[in-house]
């Protein structure tokens, strides 16, 4: 008799340990840039996550080859579960192929994507990206979302056709 009420017992006790790895599991697993298309992901790594904020993208300046576009660039730091946004003014230099960014903000976000608090920067300086970067990835889709162009552009000279015209 006794080893049926520690079988329920142990039953319950894993039911209780099955429902709490599931909830876990479910609170680990779900952030507010999760399979949302307002967010297109730059970049990741070992302990992070970002993401370009679609809906932040604003053109500043129009004046060929120079542009401005400002982005928020929104990373995921799993390593102390917080998202952070970097609201970012990007120059470029369409002949130079160039980008500098410049941030402006530094935002923190709930759970739910609500900004909680945004911290301006000071004199914030004006730094050169890498093309690979998650900042260089972001100022590429800025720029594609505002003029539906890439950036970066590789032209490679084709050689001359080898065919002859028959005459």
């Amino acid at each position: 008799m006794l080893w049926k009420g520690a079988f329920r017992l142990l039953k319950k006790i894993t039911a209780l340990l099955a429902v709490f790895l599931m909830a876990g599991t479910a609170l680990a697993a779900a952030m507010f840039f999760d399979d949302n298309p307002r967010y297109i992901q730059v970049g990741h790594d070992d302990t992070t996550e970002s993401y370009v904020d679609m809906n932040s993208i604003q053109s500043i300046r129009y004046d060929p080859p120079y542009y401005i576009i400002k982005a928020t660039v929104v990373t995921y730091d799993y390593t102390t579960n917080v998202a952070s946004g970097y609201e970012n003014k990007f120059f470029y230099n369409f002949k130079a192929q160039t980008v500098k960014a410049q941030t402006l903000s530094t935002l923190l976000y709930d759970d739910k994507g609500l900004p909680t608090k945004q911290i301006i920067l000071p004199d914030p300086a004006v730094n050169a990206c890498d093309r690979y970067s998650v900042n260089g990835k972001a100022a590429d889709n800025a720029f594609f979302t505002c003029y539906s162009m890439t950036f970066y552009h590789t032209f490679t000279k084709q050689p001359p056709s080898s065919t002859k015209r028959n005459e």
